[in-house]
């Protein structure tokens, strides 16, 4: 009596491991889930790589109605294929969350899975933020997508954004549609560099890097589609984007993405330039004259300039610049000879 997810893995019947053929062929009953990715394959053609009838598993009885699915796994050994990896998509986890909670022995056969193929990119796995779908129209707008890039990219974070499907209905969304979706939405214009990868683990797999904009307008043929929005660079993911997703070499000429550091010295820059050029001088004391004040200013001035240069040589002293200036506007508005707000 027991619960068997089975990963098909990345593209069709063909990526079926050894040990997930015996898996299955010892299940007393064989379902195959094939709505959460698009495969090349069919539950007759998976069928006949294991030697046995492979059931089609629709989404209601994976999901609304998965207490049948436990109770025919509480009186006998039940298989379910799963494209990619059988624990990428959240309905699964859920699955075997009520299963552990009924008593019901879990067994996990992994495969493999967009979240690793994407390394054939060039592009470091280690150095991927979180993953973000972009939905289909009617499901909904892009706001978590933005955010996610944006958070992402402040670390210095590739993102791995994935493309949203029906599939009893065959619609995929595409990279050219996924774009159109994205653009003009602050932390994406076309010229961000972007990498699509379409059915990446198949034979007629593409990998391509280049602008938002390029990319928009080339056939990627069939689903699944997928993007990444690349972060901070090292130089073999670099040589990486030329070599194997034939990345223009002019993109990547001087690419310099924000990271955490020089986002704060941005925006405190730029909240210090405002309170210079908006802060009200007041009444002085009759030992503090108005060139006193005005020398502070200018200190706190240089400062911030001293942070625009470093900030550009990769410094860390830019930070403590930008906050020097802090501390010499806080210090005139503490002393009560300047009004501001910050």
């Amino acid at each position: 009596m027991t619960l068997t997810l089975v990963s098909i893995g990345l593209s069709s019947h063909m990526d079926l491991s050894l040990r997930a053929i015996e898996a299955a062929r010892h299940a007393d009953v064989v379902y195959a889930e094939t709505y959460t990715m698009k495969l090349e394959t069919t539950p007759q053609q998976l069928g006949e790589t294991i030697g046995r009838p492979v059931h089609p598993l629709t989404r209601g009885l994976m999901e609304e109605e998965a207490d049948k699915l436990l109770r025919e796994a509480e009186n006998g050994d039940v298989a379910i294929l799963v494209g990619g990896d059988a624990l990428t998509a959240t309905t699964h986890i859920s699955l075997v969350i009520d299963a552990a909670r009924r008593g019901v022995p879990v067994k996990i056969v992994h495969g493999g899975s967009i979240i690793t193929a994407v390394a054939e990119t060039g592009l470091s796995l280690y150095k991927f933020g979180r993953t973000v779908t972009v939905p289909l129209p009617e499901k909904g707008p892009v706001d978590t997508v933005i955010r996610t890039l944006r958070d992402n990219r402040e670390q210095g974070l590739h993102t791995l954004i994935l493309l949203d499907l029906d599939e009893p209905r065959r619609r995929h969304l595409t990279v050219n549609q996924a774009i159109e979706r994205l653009e003009g939405t602050g932390e994406f214009n076309m010229d961000t560099l972007l990498v699509a990868v379409a059915r990446l683990g198949s034979e007629n797999q593409v990998i391509r890097a280049d602008t938002a904009m390029s990319l928009k307008t080339y056939d990627f043929g069939d689903a699944p589609h997928a993007i990444v929005a690349p972060g901070r660079l090292h130089f073999i993911e670099e040589e990486a984007l030329k070599v194997l997703a034939g990345c223009p070499p002019e993109l990547l000429t001087g690419r310099k993405i924000q990271g955490e550091a020089d986002t704060l010295i941005e925006k405190y820059s730029r909240g210090c330039r405002r309170v210079l050029e908006e802060l009200k001088i007041n009444r002085l004391p009759a030992e503090i004259d108005g060139e006193q004040v005005d020398e502070l200013l200018d200190h706190a001035s240089r400062y911030l300039d001293d942070a625009e240069y470093y900030r550009g040589e990769d410094d860390p002293v830019a930070l403590t610049s930008v906050a020097y200036a802090e501390g010499v506007l806080d210090a005139l508005k503490l002393l009560g000879l300047v009004e501001f707000e910050w």
